[in-house]
């Protein structure tokens, strides 16, 4: 059981991880091995003197008393925490038991003392604090001294020799125990180096393998170790930058003003705390070349937090500032015309409101007939329209102008250091490049509005708000003839694409001005048919040309496309106030009598007289002439179809006026 209980305590010595804590329970190994020595050798004096009766009893029993009460006092001073001054008590307790062994035993053991003084040296040469070896060497040059001057004194031989045996053996007891404690300490140590050796190893394989830049300096500020990373960003190897500052191996600028960044590893220095790297910082290697960098540095402290160097993990920016660029650019730019957006309008709006760029200058611009363009040929020519218009705000605006798409067809355009004069010139030109280029052969039209921020008491929103009402006042004059020319350029268009079309257009044209004045309509209305007649399939201008001259039966989509031209037609003139009144005659032409036509099935009386006329003269013309798909029918048949349908697809009283009075039969 004892031997289990020693080995536990050794083991609790070995295994110890904490330097500290081991170096404590060796200490208190020391003080009970020194403790049981002492309290041995007391017990020692008291059996000598009972074994040699002619000794003085009262000398060896207050001897061993005052022997068993240091021993007890190594043991109590065993529990200081403070070592340093255990160490100085030790030291003390240890010569005072030689002085007081010089003192009451030399004239029965003598030079037995010597030995003693001698083995205890032996034994803090191996174990000790320097400041306990100074103490005990004073006491003992001091002892040994007067040992010699009272060697050729001594004559008790009788008893020297048991109490020099006696004395060697405990105090080789004590040795061995700090013997095994001193190996022990060794083979700690050992393992301990080899532990580090091993961490040192899987540190450096870790630092080496990591993605970011490592740079390790001391207290002072010299570099002590990079990674890999850190010398390609660098451009420093390991072995040339030892040993030089920090800042000679990372030299970092800021990317607008080419000022030198203060070292974050300075700043460690000065704060003690974890430091990051401020933004727009570029790394400037070896060689020169620029790089865009973060990092974090962050102070190295040993155990008592004092500060003993400093470590910096960086890394390269350029291609996550690249993503982030592309991000903002997103975020700001309008992804069709590459223009900023609303959002950055507003912000280089507050940025730009300073007296140093008055007059500040404000344009709202408005594409005129971009609704129609859509309608007519799809969003895929109203998205032409508005990047050439970008375009050429592009063209004509200043470097440091800001241009902005703030919505579909709207654009706000802010010029700073510019009078009223000045932005109303640049329109000129810009409106004047722009007219001379066309989508679909029709051109293009913008509606702008202008006013100038001339104080700094003036607010800039309302400034802009002023620019927008003036442009739409102009477009309120401008827009009914520009939408009726992009109408008759529509038109136009559809008919340069089939003339086919434009011949059916006129005699449609031409029979419901027939069946008008056949019904002595006013002129007014005999004019709407006329109109409405040319203009009856301008919905088509929206559907595929293959399409309109395919020979074969259409297909089920195909189809659907066609029967979509009168909504495309109705959208495309009720934005002209000219030809409002018959976009109801072009969305209702293809309805029939008897409620089975499209696009809104309407029936009889709903359907407005001018579609029902349209109705009988699109069908007719078409009919007597020529299609990819057939022959023209002769006039004969093309009125029995007429008349068969009456009732049903057709309006029975207009029929009867058109065979009867238009066309005589």
């Amino acid at each position: 059981m004892q031997v289990q209980k020693k080995t536990n305590f050794y083991n609790s010595i070995s295994e110890s991880m904490d330097a500290e804590a081991s170096l404590k329970n060796e200490n208190k190994f020391v003080s009970v091995i020194a403790a049981i020595s002492i309290y041995m050798g007391s017990i020692s004096i008291i059996l000598m003197s009972l074994l040699m009766k002619e000794l003085d009893l009262l000398t060896f029993i207050r001897g061993s008393i005052v022997l068993f009460v240091v021993a007890t006092f190594f043991i109590v001073f065993s529990r200081i925490r403070n070592e340093v001054v255990k160490m100085y008590i030790y030291a003390m307790l240890i010569s005072a038991i030689l002085i007081f062994s010089y003192i009451e035993f030399y004239e029965f053991i003598g030079p037995a003392v010597m030995t003693i003084s001698f083995l205890i040296l032996m034994i803090i040469l191996i174990y000790s604090r320097i400041e306990m070896l100074i103490i005990y060497l004073v006491a003992n040059i001091v002892l040994n001294i007067y040992a010699w001057n009272m060697l050729t004194e001594f004559d008790n031989w009788t008893t020297y020799h048991p109490a020099q045996t006696m004395i060697t053996l405990t105090i080789s007891f004590a040795s061995l125990g700090i013997f095994r404690v001193f190996r022990m300490r060794q083979e700690k140590i050992a393992h301990q180096y080899n532990d580090i050796r091993i961490s040192e190893a899987k540190l450096m394989a870790t630092l080496s393998s990591v993605g970011d830049g490592v740079i390790a300096v001391d207290e002072k500020g010299i570099v002590e170790y990079l990674n890999p990373v850190a010398e390609t960003l660098t451009g420093w190897e390991l072995k040339k930058s030892y040993g030089q500052r920090f800042e000679i191996v990372f030299r970092i600028i800021n990317e607008y003003t080419r000022e030198t960044v203060e070292s974050p590893v300075q700043l460690v220095f000065d704060t003690g705390q974890i430091i990051e790297l401020a933004n727009h910082t570029l790394l400037i290697s070896r060689y020169g070349r620029e790089r865009p960098i973060e990092d974090t540095a962050a102070p190295i402290k040993d155990k008592d937090g004092k500060l003993v160097g400093a470590v910096l993990v960086f890394r390269d920016f350029s291609e996550k500032k690249e993503k982030r660029k592309e991000i903002e650019y997103l975020s700001y730019c309008d992804h069709m015309t590459g223009l900023y957006n609303r959002r950055f309008l507003e912000e280089e709006l507050a940025r730009l409101d300073h007296e140093r760029n008055l007059p500040f200058s404000f344009v709202f611009a408005d594409i005129n007939g971009l609704k129609t363009i859509n309608d007519a040929f799809g969003h895929a020519a109203g998205d032409v329209l508005i990047q050439e218009v970008a375009t050429g705000f592009k063209e004509e605006c200043r470097a440091d102008d800001i241009i902005a798409r703030t919505g579909g067809d709207e654009f706000v355009i802010l010029l700073p250091k510019t009078d009223t004069d000045s932005a109303n010139q640049m329109l000129k030109r810009i409106k004047n490049s722009l007219e001379q280029k066309m989508i679909m052969d029709v051109n293009i039209s913008i509606s702008f509005g202008v006013d100038t921020k001339t104080s700094l008491n003036q607010d800039a929103q309302k400034v802009l708000k002023k620019a927008e009402d003036l442009m739409y006042q102009k477009k309120i004059i401008e827009s009914a003839s520009k939408r009726s020319a992009v109408i008759r350029s529509i038109h136009n268009t559809l008919l340069i694409k089939s003339p086919r079309e434009a011949a059916h257009s006129n005699r449609v044209s031409t029979i419901c001005v027939d069946i008008a004045k056949a019904y002595g309509v006013d002129e007014d209305i005999v004019n709407e048919l006329k109109i409405a007649g040319e203009l009856h399939d301008i919905g088509k201008i929206a559907i595929d040309e293959a399409i309109l001259d395919k020979g074969d039966k259409l297909t089920e989509e195909e189809w659907v496309q066609i029967t979509h031209h009168p909504e495309t037609g109705y959208r495309l003139l009720s934005t002209s106030s000219e030809y409002y009144s018959i976009a109801e005659y072009i969305l209702a032409h293809h309805e029939r009598w008897d409620g089975t036509g499209y696009p809104q099935r309407l029936k009889g009386d709903k359907i407005s007289w001018g579609a029902r006329v349209i109705a009988i003269a699109d069908a007719y013309d078409a009919m007597i002439s020529d299609r990819p798909y057939r022959k023209a029918m002769s006039v004969e048949v093309a009125v029995g179809e007429i008349k068969k349908n009456a009732g049903t697809q057709f309006d029975p009283d207009i029929v009867d006026v058109f065979i009867k009075k238009v066309l005589g039969l």
